[in-house]
């Protein structure tokens, strides 16, 4: 009975720990999915992110982006670049900056634009339903060094 007693506890322990070693190593390969997924800074690996959703769309592959650009003093401005590699929903979403008019635009594009600069490079979308063809759209800015 003892020996009963004992081997299932062993067993339960040994579930136990397997269990919390999976939910771990779940939560840890989650965390490193959206590291590519959203951007809390507009830096130098934000940049290249942002190149290969562009690079991606130019061979009509589909991508998704978040990019919550950081604010001192208010809150953040959330862009969230959605594509389907024909076309593009850039969404701009300024609901929690309170220095804005809150609004949040919804662009669907058919064409996103890259701008390179001496120090910046600027992507935008254009071609967008409801809007002259050559009219740009949600401009966003990354410092090229």
């Amino acid at each position: 009975m003892k020996n009963t007693i004992w081997l299932l506890s062993l067993v339960i322990v040994l579930l136990g720990s397997g269990l919390i070693y999976s939910i771990r190593l779940n939560v840890t390969n989650k965390d490193d999915d959206l590291q590519g997924i959203i951007l809390r800074k507009v830096d130098q690996n934000a940049l290249s992110r942002m190149n290969t959703l562009y690079e991606k769309f130019l061979d009509h592959k589909d991508d998704y982006l978040m990019i919550i650009e950081p604010n001192i003093d208010s809150g953040p401005v959330i862009t969230n670049i959605n594509s389907s590699g024909k076309e593009i929903v850039w969404i701009n979403d300024a609901s929690r900056d309170v220095y804005t008019n809150g609004e949040i635009e919804v662009y669907k594009c058919k064409k996103l634009n890259r701008t390179k600069e001496n120090k910046t490079t600027i992507f935008s979308v254009s071609n967008c339903e409801g809007y002259p063809v050559d009219d740009l759209k949600g401009s966003i800015t990354f410092p090229n060094k």
